[in-house]
């Protein structure tokens, strides 16, 4: 577990800057699933006190990334294929309630011209090759989608799944060598269905495009995965 890869943050001992650290170490997976953290060697390593790297830790554990087993510690989140099937799920329920609202608003032309722009995001995620990259990329179209739709709660209900979400998308990748290229083509269909007001057509890609998702299992292996795809 590497420790050494995260940088002191004296600066700011706040515990959302905190969490915001640890949240990257274990999307980048300088923190790997089922490995055991501690809020002395964080606070130690962080350059804070306990108490702050205990409440981010708190917020982790909300978010979904971090579990606690009594009278054992707090370890990072490993998730098995029916989590990746619940995730996406409820992904769909949210995004297809979303789209449908999206598509019923007179001023939705801004919103589409966003979500195009975000899926040109991706394409350049995909051509620098950088796994990361491509997650946040696909990320951000998803959150237009959800945010366009102008719901609080169903925003809300999106970003309690962004972390875990994020931590699916290495199934995608390991599973599916083609995934990008089939997530911009899927994207675009998505958003060709928005501009025309097609409901079923939209609801069908919204369905396929969470169905190949859910059926994908999280294996945890993220610095041999980057390794792997940077000689692809």
């Amino acid at each position: 577990m590497a420790f050494e890869s995260i940088e002191p943050i004296s600066l700011s001992t706040a515990p959302g800057r905190i969490a915001d650290v640890i949240r990257s170490s274990i999307l980048d997976g300088s923190f790997p699933p089922g490995a055991q953290l501690t809020e002395t060697q964080l606070a130690d390593r962080l350059s804070v006190s306990r108490g702050p790297v205990r409440e981010a830790m708190q917020r982790l554990v909300q978010e979904g990334l971090l579990w606690t087993k009594p009278h054992h510690g707090t370890f990072v989140v490993d998730l098995g294929r029916e989590d990746v099937a619940d995730i996406y799920l409820t992904r769909r329920a949210v995004e297809g309630t979303a789209a449908v609202r999206l598509m019923s608003l007179p001023d939705k032309a801004a919103a589409l011209r966003a979500l195009e722009q975000a899926i040109e995001g991706i394409e350049t995620a995909i051509e620098a090759g950088g796994w990361i990259d491509m997650v946040h990329a696909d990320a951000h179209f998803h959150e237009i989608l959800v945010n366009s739709a102008r719901s609080v709660r169903l925003t809300r209900m999106f970003r309690t799944l962004t972390a875990e979400t994020r931590l699916c998308m290495a199934a995608l990748v390991e599973g599916n060598p083609s995934w990008p290229t089939t997530a911009v083509r899927e994207h675009r269909e998505l958003v060709a269905a928005l501009w025309r007001g097609d409901r079923q057509q939209m609801q069908k890609l919204v369905d396929e495009h969470f169905a190949l998702d859910e059926t994908l299992e999280y294996r945890g292996d993220f610095a041999r995965r980057e390794s792997r795809q940077s000689r692809a």
